[in-house]
């Protein structure tokens, strides 16, 4: 049976040949390679790719569908005036669908080239790029296939969009990102024939004849009539025309927020199709941060976004039999039956469904569809789930005429805006969860160079390359989160060339990414060598190997690998770093060196030790359990508390005052002491005042000079730390603050008023500014060289029992005014001594050289010379007298002897000599005052006084 059939249809079309075909099919050169067109199907649309479904018959059962794959093919279809239309393409499937004998019948789709970009995927950035330049560049991947030209309005309609500072395209067809660019812009393709084959115009404005050109019957025949379809037409007609009405929002607003400008961007745009009777309806989107940078440009896409809304609530849909008719161009309606159309209207096309069955001899399309099946059928089972509701009807059509179309169109003067699945223009692919990247420098390098390890603009953002880019040419300014933030306040973590970092993406945005934190990306390490494969390598540089002590680090080399922890857990044997895991902290590194600063924390049990360390002049901080440590190992003990070291000068400042104290307070969980906790100054300094007192008195009572600090210094109870109190009290005073705990404002108060009066409520403070140095049992104030005590009031040196001083070479003891020395005033003096003043070597000089000098006793002054003689001298005369009334006088060479009675002189034996004068050297004493010596120590605030010779 299938035998005769095939024999019938092969009888059957021995007369058919290509004069008398309505349609042929061309593959490569132009040949026909044995295939007889039966019919095809054809979906063209403005945005898409456009395929031509060709069922075909071949006397070859066993054609290669393979090398049928990326050939050329062209389609060529007979109009109404003889002349032939083509329709070119590639071929991108090929399938058999049945065979019998010598012959079969298969289904091959062609495409143009754009469908290529549907088979590619990529994932790149482009930075700084006009749209128009980042379309140029996909295309340019596909030449010389590749055929496109931007249509002449583009140039003008583009000129006010600003490039884009960041594109990116991830996991993306380069098809659906080229899609995607251009409904952003509200730029549309479409496709045209050329000798060449198929190309690509993009175009902005569809109401322009440079975008959309005219229909080639329409502009040949002056337009189309709405007619009838006849096999006697000399035309071809529109049978069909209706017209479609949709509701869609009244309004458009987009807004978006620059965090740059500190401002909200919002534009709004009005629809120029009203409905009186229906409430206003308001498509509102926010886009994300930073999507406009001003408001024109959020006024030019809200206005985009309304004109692909109205124009799709304004659509005509008709069934033809113009075989011209192509999406992408326009034609004029002529006799169209609705009068708001009148005599003539004009449509831009937006898509056709084209359906053609060739004219083959009737005993041979029954033969065919008793042997394959029907065409209907298989016109029908190539079609999409979205064809047009009439394709029955226009299949039918095409069965008795030849040809038919369906198609959909917009009225010339609307502008058609292209929209993405779900309605909208800006749809992105979305970057669930996180990405990591590498920070790259002004170069796209990720190595660092010099000291130029930073790179970031003013609002501390920094580039990044993503691991899936294909250089770090095309980076942004990327924003990077901190964990505080705000004004005048947070902290910053601004990462460096090289490391790695984690990067979210605001709103799931592939454009708008922001880096959250960083990555140690290698490997801690043990000061193990490695051994791979049981080999060492003897050329290799071991020395960051070698084993770690308290001074140096080891295994802290893995570099290669990428920026290992400088704390881990790698080596925490005690033959190793012994660490297990129990330091953490925070450490920064110096740009182009190996300087750092850094935050310590160490949780080792019953051990804890923090560290605050800048390796600058050697400069720490530590508490707690001190060990030493280098990097990762923790080293041996060094001591318990406190240490605060540099290898520099150090400052310590305290305006309200300084407490330093070796006494012990209460600092547990049941009980804490105030801070200003001072018990043991307090007690010393009331001592101090109990005994200035006393020795002050002894000494008014004894007559020599008192106590300064107890009387005041330069006015009688005041001083300059409190105006109504010697610098004694004023300085107990100071120290015995008190203030309440509860009520900092009343506190305040309390200090001001140098409140001391003491309470339950009340915490201890120092009401002046004081620094206060207590010992418990004893304090030592020790230097190499030299320790000098200043004040400008008073200096006290007090002790509750003895106080000494003593020198390897000299003591010197200057006084401006008064220097008074009180010895034994309380108690007798042991071995009846109270002042005791010895030369062991050389003589004691005493001397007064603006006053008298005077000795005075209670009871006996004794002058004794043990080996020599003692002398009296003077410049002018020598008088000795006693209470009595005797006196002796030396004086102008005589001696003079007198007493209120009898005068007696004993002597063993008594020699008067000639007369004769003897010299005696007298010292050289100041005869005149230095004004400018005392006007220098003046203005110094000194309270010596230095003569310059």
């Amino acid at each position: 049976m299938s035998t005769a059939l095939t024999d019938h249809i092969f009888a059957a079309l021995a007369e058919f040949s290509s004069a008398s075909r309505l349609y042929a099919f061309k593959i490569g050169d132009g040949e026909e390679g044995g295939l007889l067109v039966e019919a095809f199907l054809a979906d063209d649309a403005l945005q898409a790719l456009g395929i031509r479904d060709v069922i075909a018959l071949s006397t070859d059962a066993n054609l290669e569908l393979d090398r049928l794959l990326g050939q050329p093919a062209v389609l060529e279809a007979s109009l109404a005036d003889g002349t032939r239309a083509r329709f070119g393409g590639e071929i991108s499937e090929a399938a058999m669908l049945g065979s019998d004998g010598g012959l079969a019948r298969y289904r091959i789709r062609m495409s143009s080239w754009l469908w290529r970009l549907g088979q590619v995927r990529n994932c790149r950035v482009w930075q700084d790029k006009r749209v128009v330049d980042i379309v140029d560049a996909v295309f340019d991947a596909y030449l010389p296939l590749a055929r496109w030209r931007w249509s002449d309005e583009t140039g003008s309609f583009m000129a006010d969009v600003p490039p884009r500072s960041y594109c990116c395209q991830y996991r993306e067809s380069d098809l659906d990102f080229v899609r995607r660019l251009l409904a952003e812009e509200g730029l549309c393709w479409r496709v045209e024939q050329t000798d060449a084959g198929p190309g690509l115009v993009l175009f902005a404005d569809s109401s322009q004849d440079c975008a959309v050109p005219e229909d080639a019957s329409s502009a040949a025949l002056g337009g189309i009539r709405f007619h009838g379809a006849r096999s006697v037409e000399e035309s071809d007609s529109i049978q069909a025309l209706t017209a479609q009405r949709r509701l869609h929002a009244s309004m458009t607003t987009l807004l978006s927020d620059d965090y740059k400008a500190r401002q909200v961007v919002a534009a709004s745009s009005p629809s120029h199709y009203t409905h009186s009777k229906l409430p206003a309806l308001e498509d509102y989107d926010v886009p994300g941060q930073y999507a406009f940078s001003d408001r024109q440009q959020a006024q030019h896409y809200a206005d985009l976004q309304m004109e692909g809304q109205e124009a799709r609530g304004q659509l005509w849909h008709g069934r033809s039999t113009v075989r011209t008719l192509r999406a992408g161009t326009c034609m004029h309606v002529l006799g169209a039956p609705l009068q708001q159309l009148a005599e003539s209207a004009s449509f831009t096309v937006l898509r056709v469904v084209s359906i053609g069955v060739n004219n083959m001899p009737p005993a041979a399309q029954h033969a065919l569809a008793e042997l394959f099946g029907p065409i209907p059928e298989l016109l029908e089972d190539v079609v999409r789930s979205d064809m047009p509701d009439e394709l029955a009807l226009a299949i039918g059509q095409a069965r008795s005429t030849g040809y038919a179309n369906c198609f959909s169109a917009v009225a010339t003067g609307i502008v058609w805006r292209p929209q993405l699945e779900g309605g909208g223009s800006r749809p992105k692919p979305v970057a669930f969860g996180a990405h990591s990247a590498i920070v790259v420098g002004a170069d796209g390098n990720d190595q660092p160079s010099g000291a130029d390890e930073l790179y970031c603009d003013r609002l501390g953002r920094v580039r990044i390359r993503f691991h899936w880019q294909e250089s770090g040419n095309a980076t942004c300014w990327v924003r990077v989160a901190q964990r505080s933030a705000g004004g005048g306040m947070g902290q910053q973590f601004l990462p460096r060339i090289g490391q790695e970092v984690l990067v979210q993406f605001l709103e799931n945005d592939i454009d708008r990414p922001v880096v959250v934190g960083a990555f140690y990306n290698g490997q801690g390490e043990g000061g193990v060598v490695a051994t791979p494969g049981g080999r060492r390598d003897s050329d290799a540089d071991l020395s960051c190997f070698e084993a770690a002590h308290d001074h140096s680090a080891s295994g802290q080399g893995n570099l290669s690998g990428g920026n290992s922890p400088v704390w881990h857990g790698a080596s925490a044997d005690s033959a190793g770093h012994r660490n297990p895991t129990v330091q953490w902290g925070i450490r920064s590194k110096e740009f182009g060196g190996y300087g750092y600063s850094q935050l310590v924390f160490d949780d080792t049990d019953g051990q804890g030790r923090v560290q605050l360390r800048s390796t600058h002049a050697g400069s720490e901080l530590n508490f707690g359990h001190l060990v030493h440590s280098s990097d990762n190992y923790r080293g041996s003990f060094r001591g318990l508390g406190a240490e605060v070291r540099t290898d520099a000068s150090g400052v310590l400042r305290a305006a309200a005052g300084l407490l330093v104290s070796s006494s012990k307070v209460d600092h547990s969980a049941l009980k804490r002491d105030p801070l200003g906790e001072s018990r043991l100054a307090i007690e010393l300094l009331t001592k101090l005042n109990a005994l200035g007192d006393a020795f002050s008195s002894a000494a008014k009572t004894h007559e020599t000079v008192v106590l300064a600090a107890h009387v005041g210094a330069a006015k009688p109870d005041e001083s300059k730390l409190d105006s109504t109190a010697a610098p004694l009290k004023a300085m107990l005073t100071g120290m015995s603050g008190q203030g309440n705990s509860h009520d900092f404002q009343r506190a305040l108060a309390e200090a001001a008023a140098k409140s001391t009066k003491a309470d339950d409520k009340g915490i201890p403070y120092l009401t002046d500014p004081i620094i206060e140095l207590a010992g418990q049992v004893v304090f030592g104030l020790i230097a190499a060289q030299s320790v000098q005590l200043s004040s400008g009031e008073v200096v006290i040196l007090t002790s509750g029992q003895d106080t000494q001083v003593a020198t390897a070479k000299q003591i010197r003891v200057q006084s401006k005014q008064a220097l008074g020395v009180l010895g034994g005033a309380k108690k007798p003096p042991a071995a009846e001594m109270g002042l005791q003043l010895i030369a062991s070597k050389d003589g004691v000089d005493i001397q007064s050289q603006g006053d008298d000098l005077k000795a005075n006793a209670r009871d006996e002054l004794v002058i004794v010379s043990v080996v020599s003689y003692v002398d009296f001298a003077a410049s002018k005369k020598i008088s000795l007298t006693t209470a009595g009334g005797a006196n002796v006088t030396i004086d102008g060479g005589n001696i003079s002897l007198s007493c209120p009675r009898k005068l007696i002189i004993q002597a063993g034996k008594k020699s008067f000599t000639q007369p004769e004068k003897l010299s005696y050297p007298l010292p050289v004493l100041p005869s005149n005052v230095c004004v400018e010596c005392l006007m220098k120590a003046r203005n110094a605030g000194s309270p010596f006084v230095v003569r310059f010779t």
